[in-house]
């Protein structure tokens, strides 16, 4: 009877119970995170009997919750990808729309810049165009810094969320580790009673923490969940937590750091931050604002950098060379600018360093860091865009010293640099917050070019001047304002070479220092005239040997030598040799050309020697073969033989000499100034005499007295050697093992780049070639104000391939950067339908498992109030049979 009434009385409480529990499942329907709930029960043990074991009823085992971890793993992974797709789009869509709109599009403000330069250099003089011009100068400045205002504000932004996100996550892992205390103290010490509702909350708590961050979670034995954030980072473990905080970085107060704050200290883990609203911001800030920023300072450094150097080049409407049109990227304060300290770097705080910028198509746009590794004082520079070091070294403890990469040079003035200190540079990153207009007056744009090239009248030959540019104003040749120093006369010494002159005396042209003699010149063809590499140099031969009459031999005397060219590679300090063996008695027509198989080197030879104070009825002299004294010579054009005077005249012998078709070929060619004869030889070649009968001359810079042999003495050899010019490129040196040789003992350049470039063509035909004697004179340009040969040239830079190694333009280079935002962009709202279809089906996969279904709880409903009706009637019969046995 009892067994009865008892196995009834388990039906009536587990029924209750699931009816209690199926209620709640009811009633907790649309609480978000809850996780459907039921009985897990089990039959109680049965009594052993005669007749066999009797059952005694049912047991609740416990209450559980349905959900799968791995499930729930999913969905957190796909809320926090949905959430960093969503972030990142946000932030990535502002960027785009900024660069794409009609008001703040660069590529508008430089097109309208540079239709201002087309519209003012149709008419250099007038004042409305530089008016104009200068008005969208100052256009084009505030159309760089309205967007470098917006993404600075941006960056502001990103702070303020990365604050907010810091706080959240540091939130939500506190009431996770407040939740594992209460869940550890309610399940006991056995463990098996679960406080699912508990449990249910602190799995909400991680989901919202999946927004901010990725998250992994542990099971403790203790019902607790250890929680790790990003890249393994515990955030909970048990009921510790650790605080995420955004600071200020260390180097760059404007960029926030997310770390990790513990007893121990703080640790930076902007790297190890993946995922949800936190991943997002970061890589948005990394992938997408930074580099944007950096795209943006570089196009305004190129901007201001080549106006400025243009406009420089030129001369204004005043007749004064040019100045900067913008704020000079190489500003002093500009250069320190770009360098931040630190703030960990050890007191005291006297480094003293700053960067200029070098070279406009090597620029990257990136930040760097400088970090000094250590031991002692070695360092490495590493490029922040691709982590790859860029130059590393030992800098010495003297100052001033320089390291040069990627365009841009770090300057080292002094301090106590040591082991730790780092540095955030920036060559580029400000350039738009630097760009400011520096002219104040519309005449000061400088149109004009400063140098002027005349043909001379009595030219003959069909040389001409194509275009004439200067590339450089610091040097001697732009010292005296209002003109050259000197200037400069181009003289053709044959139709394949010319010099060029010192022309400060129109009547007595000279030698430049170093000299530009029987340079080639290739009729028919573009020619550049002057030297074009500002490092250059040229090494004049000046030994003893060089120039020297030599007496009573066929041979020039010069000794042989061997020759060693140096070229060190500024980059990397590799130093290149070149090593040459001139012979004895070589010409230096010879040399020259050999020379000239050196890379970087470009050699030229020629020869001269002056003659005058001609006496004797009988002089007889010949030079490289050919008899000038032959009376039966007879010259192109002439049907008789002229009589060769005695004594010998300059003029005589010059005439001979210009019309010899072997000493033409040979390109010696002769003046004469009715007292003095100078030969010349274009090609470098010895001046081989021989002076035979009755008379004397002399010869050479030291008037030397040259006899004639006696009666019946054999013909005096009298041997002259030329001369050698080697240009040099930059960061080379010339030595040889000869004191005594053709170069000296230390061979010493001089430069000999003066900063212009003149280019010249001709007919390539007999008729259209230059002629010996044609000149064009280079001097200052005058009353110009007609001139706009600069202003063209600032024109050109529109569409000049500026950046990244000559390969992209102004509008290239904006063009790029809208496009790469925009592939970003797009790219970010794939992802977020992406996530958006995934979190769906994890979501969805979830609620299958643990999501409470209406009619099924319904449905169980009814089945549990069957199950307690029969349990109840149980009862009933239990209290009838009681009641029949007591009456009997």
């Amino acid at each position: 009877m009892s067994g009865l009434l008892n196995t009834a009385i388990t039906g009536i409480r587990l029924n209750q119970a699931a009816m209690s529990v199926t209620g709640h499942n009811i009633v907790n329907a649309n609480t978000e995170g809850y996780s459907r709930q039921s009985i897990q029960q089990s039959t109680n043990s049965a009594l052993k009997t005669s007749a066999g074991y009797l059952g005694t009823g049912v047991n609740i085992d416990q209450i559980i919750r349905h959900t799968e971890k791995y499930l729930q793993d999913q969905v957190i992974r796909d809320i926090g990808t949905l959430s960093e797709a969503d972030t990142y789009l946000s932030q990535v869509s502002q960027i785009n729309n900024l660069l794409a709109s009609e008001q703040t599009n660069i590529a508008s403000y430089l097109n309208n810049f540079f239709d201002a330069v087309n519209e003012s250099i149709n008419d250099p003089g007038s004042m409305l165009g530089r008016e104009l011009l200068l008005t969208q100068a100052k256009q084009l400045t505030s159309g760089f810094k309205a967007v470098e205002s917006r993404l600075q504000d941006q960056n502001t932004a990103v702070n303020k969320q990365l604050v907010g996100v810091a706080e959240n996550i540091t939130s939500l892992g506190k009431q996770i580790s407040e939740l594992n205390q209460l869940i550890g103290d309610a399940m006991g010490n056995d463990g098996r009673v679960q406080p699912n509702d508990m449990m249910d909350q602190r799995d909400m708590l991680v989901r919202q923490l999946g927004e901010y961050v990725q998250v992994n979670t542990v099971d403790r034995e203790d019902g607790g969940l250890d929680v790790f954030i990003g890249q393994g980072q515990a955030l909970v473990v048990g009921s510790s937590l650790q605080s995420v905080k955004a600071v200020p970085g260390s180097t760059d107060a404007s960029r926030y750091d997310l770390v990790f704050e513990s007893r121990a200290g703080t640790q930076v883990v902007n790297k190890l931050m993946t995922g949800g609203q936190a991943g997002a911001l970061l890589r948005f800030r990394e992938e997408a604002l930074e580099p944007a920023a950096s795209s943006l300072g570089l196009l305004a450094t190129g901007v201001a950098a080549s106006i400025n150097e243009q406009n420089r080049l030129g001369m204004d409407l005043e007749g004064s060379l040019g100045g900067n049109v913008f704020t000079d990227v190489n500003n002093p304060q500009v250069a320190r600018n770009r360098v931040k300290a630190s703030m960990d770097n050890l007191p005291p705080a006297d480094r003293n360093l700053n960067v200029t910028l070098d070279d406009l198509s090597q620029l990257k746009a990136s930040d760097y860091e400088l970090r000094f590794t250590g031991p002692g004082r070695e360092y490495t520079v590493t490029r922040l865009s691709d982590n790859e070091v860029v130059s590393q070294g030992i800098l010495p403890t003297s100052y001033p010293q320089t390291a040069s990469m990627d365009g841009f040079s770090i300057n080292f003035e002094g301090g106590s640099f040591r082991s730790g200190d780092r540095f955030l540079l920036q060559p580029t990153r400000n350039g738009a917050t630097d760009l400011n207009v520096q002219i104040s007056r519309a005449e000061e744009f400088a149109f004009a070019s400063p140098v002027r090239v005349s043909a001379s009248p009595a030219n003959q030959g069909g040389a001409q001047v194509l275009s004439s540019s200067v590339q450089d104003i610091s040097t001697d040749l732009f010292d005296k304002k209002g003109q050259l120093d000197p200037p400069l006369m181009v003289r053709f010494t044959s139709a394949t070479t010319y010099e060029v002159l010192d022309y400060s005396d129109p009547a007595n042209p000279k030698a430049l220092t170093p000299p530009m003699s029987n340079l080639p010149f290739v009729p028919g063809s573009n020619n550049a005239l002057f030297p074009s590499d500002p490092g250059g140099q040229t090494i004049v031969s000046q030994g003893t040997a060089v120039g020297q009459i030599v007496m009573g031999s066929a041979n020039n005397g010069y000794p042989g030598e061997q020759v060693s060219v140096q070229t060190t590679d500024p980059e990397t300090g590799f130093i290149r040799e070149q090593r040459l063996t001139l012979g004895a008695d070589e010409s230096a027509e010879s040399m020259a050309r050999r020379l000239n198989s050196l890379s970087g080197v470009n050699a030229t030879a020629y020869n001269s020697i002056t003659m005058n104070d001609f006496s004797g009825a009988g002089l007889e002299l010949s030079l490289n073969g050919v008899n000038l004294t032959d009376p039966g010579f007879v010259m192109p054009g002439e049907a008789t033989a002229d009589p060769v005077p005695s004594p010998l005249t300059a003029d005589f012998l010059r005439d001979r000499i210009n019309n010899s078709p072997d000493l033409k070929a040979q390109g010696i060619y002769a003046k004469s100034d009715g007292t003095n004869l100078t030969i010349n030889a274009t090609s470098g070649a010895d001046f081989k005499f021989q002076v035979d009968g009755d008379g004397s001359f002399r010869a050479g810079d030291a008037a030397q007295l040259v006899n004639a042999p006696a009666p019946g003495d054999p013909a005096l050899d009298m041997t002259v050697g030329g001369r050698v010019d080697v240009q040099l490129a930059a960061n080379s040196q010339m030595q040889t093992n000869q004191a005594n040789g053709v170069f000296g003992s230390t061979p010493s350049g001089v430069s000999n780049y003066l900063g212009i470039q003149v280019t010249m063509s001709s007919g390539s035909g007999p008729e259209g070639q230059p002629k010996a004697g044609d000149s064009f004179v280079i001097g200052y340009n005058n009353d110009a104000t007609a001139d706009n040969r600069n202003g063209s040239a600032m024109l050109a830079l529109g569409d000049a391939k500026l950046f990244s190694d000559g390969n992209q333009s102004f509008q290239d280079s904006y063009g790029q950067l809208a496009e790469s935002v925009g592939i970003l962009t797009s790219q970010a709202r794939i992802n977020q339908n992406a996530g958006e279809s995934m979190l769906r089906q994890s979501m969805d996969a979830m609620q299958s498992v643990s999501g409470v279904n209406l009619e099924e709880e319904a449905a169980r409903l009814i089945q549990l109030e069957q199950h307690y009706n029969a349990s109840a009637r149980l009862i009933t019969l239990a209290r009838d049979l009681f009641d029949v046995l007591m009456r009997l």
